[in-house]
């Protein structure tokens, strides 16, 4: 559940730091800084899950980090609202940072870059938090490794039959 969370807030920032959205707002190496910190905090998610069940403190520990995450999404929706706005209005987003100096701006942009360093020490000291737990980091698995009986393609492949080639051409001509 929480590497659901984890996934969904990683392609929010991935996409805001694609976009430079985060250069024109002065978030950029916050927001790097954060795609790095959940990266190294998304590796311990499959042990930490697996354990909750077992260890109080562990349970708690994951819904501290959705809590976080849930509260980062929110900031990012804000600033992808609030560069939605500027955009309405006329100003580009990925152009020059003068424009976004203009007075109505720098209030909104204050108060994200706010919210961004205090969701960025929250999650720091998840992160700290996580390794009294001492627990394992997972190399991620690919989840596109599908079974080979599974796997579904468009081709239409012709079925091979034995000793009814009469019969076959008969319902080939029939159709």
């Amino acid at each position: 559940m929480a590497e659901a969370v984890l996934d969904v807030v990683l392609g929010n920032l991935s996409s805001f730091i694609g976009k430079e959205l985060g250069l024109f707002l002065g978030l950029d190496q916050d927001m790097k800084r954060l795609a790095s910190l959940l990266t190294t905090i998304k590796a311990t998610l499959e042990d930490a899950e697996e354990k909750q069940f077992s260890d109080r403190a562990i349970k708690d520990w994951l819904q501290k980090l959705k809590d976080a995450s849930h509260l980062l999404d929110d900031i990012l929706d804000e600033c992808a609202y609030v560069a939605l706005g500027l955009e309405y209005q006329g100003v580009k987003v990925q152009s020059s940072c003068l424009s976004s100096f203009h007075p109505k701006h720098v209030v909104s942009h204050y108060k994200i870059a706010k919210k961004m360093k205090s969701i960025s020490k929250r999650l720091e000291e998840i992160a700290e938090e996580r390794t009294k737990f001492h627990l394992t980091e997972t190399l991620p698995e690919r989840r596109s490794k599908v079974m080979e009986w599974r796997q579904t393609t468009s081709f239409v492949t012709q079925p091979q039959v034995y000793g009814r080639e009469e019969d076959v051409d008969k319902i080939v001509d029939f159709l």
